[in-house]
């Protein structure tokens, strides 16, 4: 019989063993260019099978095998610098100064432990260089493994292996982050809640996650900003908006301050979509992040964050051209009214940490957050829909030969959304021999009032649709209040277990989660478990299988219905991943290269249907169903070229969702494509330099995705009885560095600067239209025959964002 103990055996006889000798012991002390003190940085080896950090004052020891040549040390999210080790005596004083004159080398660094539940690590550096209109750390979530990133360049959302973008968690210090609910396309959203000039370290999972992480059913993204360590300066331009950025640490270092405003605006890039008029969109968002090291066994850190985003604008014409070549039809709409929204959010956590001994820590933290979202809108629309002429080799080729309709509509809305919440929560960790135990308790209450004033009125050829002739009908027509309070009660412990020979390391990690809610009244359990082994042979091969229960408890508008009242069943949609995943090192070309695979599936179960309207999730509150997703997902990351991390990315996924119909008298019931069921998604990112001269580099980001279902609104058996076109893009960058301080100038001036870079971006290079979602116009054909023979209800597309180029420049001091 075939047992794990027998997989293990094969597993071990592929590797070589590991090579005996005499071992050096390398310390010193790692200091910064202005000879303070670095406490917790990580020294390791190119194969990272010997680690090691130091102390809080800088110093630091490691023994190494004396085949070892040289090592690395990395500070923070600066990027890793290769040490030669000078000799091979057995006891080596190495000294280090860190500074930024340091480049790093041509290898590929990544903390590759063993790693059983899959999370990784993010360079948020990466998202200062990537050319990307979103911007933020979420620009390269969206290239990471299952991640559909593929549908709107304009926002931050995304969507992880065929979840809605309400399934991923974000959490920033501990704390679960709160996103704008009103928000219906990408040119309204903001900021990110994330400002990577802050951030410390970034962790990201597509599935399979710890059961520390909770409430939603697709990924965590997990930020932690950083204490201040030095004195830093930067400030950035261009046309898209700006930042500024301060950090200060305190003389004794024990108190650190992070502070950060940044603004935003699209109306460049907004002005190349085809619905014209003053686009006049202004975002905002300061934080401020102050953190004091009482004395070695305590600190407190305090977060605050506003952020205020208004989206203005008056519309005043728009054509959109679309259909196939047998037929191509073009919609002209002339506007007159205006739009006027406003997303304000702000909120604040205090943070007291103590840990007795290095084995030990206990956490406490108090959180709040307030939003408040409102729009306003009334907006006239007269259209006309015309039949084009598609003969290419006609002189009148693309002119109208047949008008298939008209008609106008007039949308209203005053709709408002008040949402308040406090959290508390204690965790904390345990480390002893090869276990490492997490826990926590979590009370979170939120608090949500809506009110919702909306109304459409259709018109068609002298007929309001819905057509009466008794009476005036509005084609929709909202009008209700809600006010929920909901009680959340979470408690989690889990258990990470390592084992290690001189071959293979294993790690285990089980834990279970409990939830309860007042909203539903419902009590949850969420046990989940995960598997690694990691050979420590020269390609470092990792496998490892995840699975789990994950339940996510209803927020609001999950169960708010079409018409603005609450469904009855507030219950937790559910569901179960099984991932198994493998990686591993190698050489190729000369280069280093890391591969990435996982296989995965998700059983869904107790899920609420829902349709996407360009970012707005609508769901269908009353209808609860089952349905699976499958796929495969692969990532190639290596030096490209030389010295810098580049990578490709590919997806295959299915996910469908059971419906029920009325067929003959009879309930049928069949599997749908969910509205995140794009087959294929692959990305490219490559970053490139003049050989011999890393001042002057350029990046390229290519996105495909396949097309997504979508089909009549708010009818549940038709919402996908269609396909979009692909998505298809690509952005390219190009950077020069001005000025470094690696160089004395003549002007005093100048000398202040660390460093001064300008960047080049192209968005769109292809200039391709990539479409987000569909928008029905139906019509009372015209009283020719001709017009008459044609379907009246048509899917126009609403289409993303031209080519456009923009200018950066970025200062640091």
């Amino acid at each position: 019989m075939f047992s794990i103990k027998n997989f293990f055996l094969l597993f071990i006889i592929f590797f070589p063993a590991i090579l005996f000798s005499q071992n050096v012991n390398i310390h010193g002390k790692i200091k910064d260019e202005q000879n303070k003190n670095l406490p917790f940085v990580d020294v390791f080896t190119e194969d990272y099978k010997f680690t090691t950090n130091s102390d809080s004052l800088g110093n630091y020891s490691l023994n190494l095998p004396q085949y070892y040549d040289y090592f690395y040390v990395r500070y923070a999210q600066d990027e890793a610098v290769k040490i030669n080790i000078p000799g091979k005596e057995k006891d080596i004083t190495l000294n280090i100064t860190l500074g930024i004159k340091n480049e790093i080398d041509d290898v590929i660094i990544e903390a590759d432990k063993v790693n059983a539940s899959g999370i990784i690590s993010v360079d948020a550096k990466i998202s200062e260089v990537m050319p990307s209109i979103s911007g933020g750390i979420e620009s390269l979530i969206k290239t990471e493994l299952g991640v559909a990133g593929s549908r709107n360049e304009l926002s931050s959302k995304y969507s992880v292996r065929g979840g809605s973008f309400d399934e991923n968690l974000v959490y920033v210090n501990g704390i679960e982050i709160y996103r704008p609910q009103l928000i219906r396309s990408g040119q309204q959203e903001g900021l990110s809640f994330i400002n990577p000039e802050m951030v410390s370290e970034a962790k990201f999972s597509s599935g399979g996650f710890e059961a520390k992480y909770g409430g939603k059913m697709s990924s965590v993204l997990d930020i932690t900003y950083k204490h201040a360590d030095k004195n830093k300066f930067s400030a950035s331009a261009s046309l898209l908006g700006g930042s500024l950025f301060f950090q200060h640490p305190s003389k004794n270092g024990k108190l650190g301050i992070l502070s950060g405003l940044r603004y935003k605006t699209t109306r460049y890039l907004l002005n190349s979509l085809e619905t014209k008029g003053e686009y006049d969109p202004a975002f905002i968002d300061f934080q401020t992040y102050v953190s004091y090291i009482i004395n070695s066994k305590s600190d407190i850190r305090f977060l605050a964050n506003i952020s205020d985003n208004n989206f203005n604008f008056i519309p005043e014409s728009g054509v959109t051209n679309f259909g196939s070549i047998e037929q191509l039809l073009s919609l002209s709409v002339y506007y007159t009214g205006q739009e006027t929204d406003r997303f304000f959010s702000e909120s604040g956590t205090v943070t007291f940490n103590f840990h007795p001994d290095k084995n030990l820590n206990y956490s406490f933290n108090i959180s709040g957050y307030t939003a408040d979202e409102t729009e306003k809108f009334d907006i006239i629309g007269f259209y006309d829909l015309n039949q084009l002429n598609n003969d290419i080799g006609s002189d009148n080729a693309g002119d109208s030969t047949l008008n298939l309709g008209n008609g106008a509509y007039m949308q209203h809305a005053r709709n408002e959304l008040t949402i308040s919440g406090i959290q508390a929560t204690q965790t904390g960790y345990f480390k002893k021999n090869s276990h490492y135990l997490n826990w926590g308790i979590i009370y979170k209450y939120d608090n949500i009032s809506d009110k919702i004033d909306e109304w459409t009125l259709s018109d068609s050829a002298g007929f309001s649709l819905p057509k009466d002739y008794d009476k005036l009908e509005l084609s929709k027509n909202i009008k209700h209040g809600n006010k929920t309070e909901n009680n959340k009660f979470t408690l989690y412990l889990q258990d990470k277990y390592l084992i290690e020979d001189y071959m293979m390391q294993y790690e285990i990690t089980g834990g279970i989660r409990f939830h309860y809610n007042t909203l539903a009244d419902e009590y949850l359990w969420s046990p989940r478990i995960a598997a690694a082994v990691k050979s420590l042979g020269k390609n470092n091969h990792v496998l490892r299988f995840s699975s789990g229960v994950y339940y996510q408890p209803v927020f609001y508008r999950e169960i708010r219905r079409f018409d603005g009242t609450l469904a009855d069943d507030k219950s937790a949609q559910k569901s179960i991943h099984f991932v198994l995943g493998h990686n591993f090192k190698f050489r190729a070309l000369g280069r280093n290269m890391k591969l990435y695979t996982e296989i995965y599936y998700k059983k869904l179960s107790n899920i609420i249907p829902f349709e996407m309207d360009n970012i707005r999730i609508k769901y269908y509150a009353d209808v609860r169903t089952s349905g699976y997703v499958k796929g495969i997902d692969t990532k190639l990351r290596g030096d490209f070229v030389p010295g810098i991390d580049s990578w490709f990315s590919l997806s295959l996924m299915k996910t469908e969702e059971e419906v029920t119909e009325r067929i003959n008298e009879e309930d049928t019931t069949y599997y749908i494509p969910r509205p995140t069921d794009q087959h294929i998604t692959a990305n490219l990112f490559i970053q490139d330099y003049l050989p011999g001269n890393k001042k002057l580099k350029a990046f390229m980001n290519f996105v495909f995705g396949t097309g997504f279902p979508f089909g009549e609104p708010e009818n549940l058996t038709e919402k996908a009885l269609y396909r979009s076109f692909s998505y298809q893009r690509v952005d390219l960058g190009a950077s020069a560095v001005l000025i470094k301080n690696d160089r004395t100038y003549k002007s005093k001036f100048l000398n202040y600067f660390k460093s001064v870079w300008l960047t080049a971006e192209v968005f769109n290079m292809l200039d391709i239209e990539n479409t987000v979602s569909y928008r029905w116009i139906h019509v009372v054909p015209n009283t020719s025959v001709a017009a008459n023979n044609v379907n009246n209800n048509f899917p126009v597309p609403y289409n993303l964002t031209g080519r456009r180029f923009n200018l950066k420049i970025s200062i640091k001091i």
